[in-house]
């Protein structure tokens, strides 16, 4: 089998018939909802033109989130009730659910797919919530899309791609862009970007997703930007919570947090306790089928057991690094 180049590993996947280009609804939906003063009204109208984009922002709409409103069947008073921002990443996420979600080649392990995603979705959105909250909407849509480009490879060339999944533990592992460089030439963060800026995303999200990995050496995002330093920590936080807390993660999760916000122990410590119940609370309002999650719960644990932190009790408890250095 004769290797590709990366640009037509980009053509090819551009030509696969099973990869989830946006529909013309989709498209007209994200075009409207880039300016931030757009008529809900006309947007509303575009998504009960689609089933599948009704089903979602309602299931949105009367989820847990909104548990004090009353349930609602308007796709109308669901937008007023999310907010342009939340319909807009509500329209992306079920885009980019339904559409991956429709195809697994064999050996790509899709429940440890979702739990990465949705562990660094989570992550970014509630790390952004502390620290960029004007933004934690585009972060929690860049946590979701930062291994979009996994996905896009193993549809788009499964034959060549085979190789990187039989390297993997799963469908991902903290090695994976090292694996992919050495054996295609390409990683799924470039793959990702460029997919992305096809589709015509946000450019801070398509950046985001590009320089996700900070321990790439070719995948080093700008030093000042903020954003992309939110999503390269909420990979890490999803790292340990799939692979559990290896030392040198845990140190690099600290000095990422420490480089976007001043508190990092009571940031992380927040950011763990609640990380596993968003998970599953966003599996759920997005229809994502996650298989079992226990070990998320206990790798979780885990950090915090090492921590010497009582289980229940992490919400804004500082947490001391030196405990590591034992």
């Amino acid at each position: 089998m004769a290797p590709l180049t990366p640009e037509k590993i980009l053509q090819t996947i551009r030509k696969a018939p099973r990869i989830p280009a946006p529909s013309q609804t989709v498209s007209r939906i994200l075009s409207l909802t880039q300016d931030p003063n757009c008529n809900l009204n006309t947007v509303a109208e575009l998504i009960q033109r689609d089933g599948a984009l009704t089903v979602q922002l309602l299931r949105q709409a009367n989820s847990a989130l909104f548990a004090g409103a009353a349930a609602t069947s308007n796709v109308k008073d669901a937008c007023v009730r999310l907010g342009l921002k939340r319909v807009r990443a509500a329209i992306i996420n079920d885009h980019i659910v339904s559409g991956l979600g429709k195809a697994c080649p064999p050996g790509f392990n899709a429940g440890k797919y979702w739990q990465a995603s949705l562990a660094t979705s989570v992550a970014a959105h509630d790390l952004c919530r502390d620290v960029m909250p004007a933004v934690a909407e585009e972060a929690g849509t860049a946590g979701l899309l930062c291994d979009i480009g996994v996905g896009l490879l193993a549809y788009g060339i499964p034959e060549h791609y085979r190789p990187v999944l039989d390297e993997l533990p799963g469908c991902l592992s903290p090695d994976l862009q090292r694996i992919e460089r050495r054996i295609v030439g390409i990683t799924h963060a470039e793959v990702g970007a460029a997919i992305l800026a096809e589709w015509k995303l946000d450019p801070q999200v398509i950046n985001a997703v590009r320089f996700h990995h900070q321990d790439d050496p070719k995948g080093e995002a700008p030093k000042d930007d903020k954003f992309c330093g939110v999503i390269a920590a909420a990979v890490t936080c999803s790292q340990i919570a799939l692979f559990g807390s290896e030392m040198e993660v845990v140190d690099r999760l600290f000095t990422q947090v420490g480089a976007i916000c001043p508190n990092p122990d009571a940031v992380v410590s927040k950011l763990l306790d609640h990380l596993v119940v968003h998970v599953q609370q966003t599996a759920e309002n997005l229809a994502v089928e996650l298989g079992e999650t226990e070990e998320l719960a206990a790798n979780v644990a885990g950090l915090t057991d090492q921590l010497s932190v009582p289980s229940g009790t992490l919400s804004f408890r500082p947490m001391d690094r030196h405990n590591f250095e034992r």
